[in-house]
């Protein structure tokens, strides 16, 4: 049994390198992450999702004071949606608000970008912690649409926990 869990948590945790979602470029000698971020929402869904992860299915770990640049699109075909970097509190918002580092959202945060909507974000990760990457439209990220983002400051790369859900 401890075999199995052991087991488990290892096969949770993908490093940096080859074994990054293909989502994911890392510049180790800029210090730079680059995301290539959808939103979609697979027929039958209830909500969208963020490259098809929801529900903070996916957790980004990248180390304090490294670049992060987002190329968003939004493929939804039925609502606009946005995004926005926020502290990871007790609940998830009913909507969006200022994000956590300076410039870390797509433009129209609550209203959202319409669909084919897409959007450029650069911003540094300043302050070690535990953040949700979430649509800021109101009631979006509590439907699930969101992903984490975790800032480390003993982190060396980039790599990505996949939790259950």
């Amino acid at each position: 049994m401890l075999n199995t869990i052991l087991a488990l948590l290892a096969s949770a945790i993908v490093t940096s390198g080859d074994s990054l979602p293909d989502w994911i470029t890392v510049d180790a000698a800029t210090q730079t992450v680059t995301l290539a971020l959808e939103v979609s929402r697979p027929a039958g869904a209830p909500s969208a999702r963020i490259n098809g992860e929801h529900d903070g299915s996916v957790q980004v770990v990248v180390p304090r004071g490294w670049t992060v640049q987002w190329r968003w699109k939004n493929l939804d075909e039925t609502a606009p949606h946005s995004l926005v970097v926020m502290v990871e509190r007790e609940k998830l918002p009913m909507e969006g608000g200022r994000p956590s580092f300076t410039n870390a959202m797509s433009r129209s945060v609550t209203a959202g970008l319409p669909p084919g909507g897409t959007d450029n974000t650069t911003f540094v990760t300043e302050d070690a912690g535990w953040y949700w990457v979430l649509c800021g439209v109101p009631g979006h990220a509590i439907g699930g649409e969101w992903i984490g983002l975790k800032v480390d400051p003993a982190a060396t790369g980039v790599s990505v926990t996949r939790k259950g859900g």
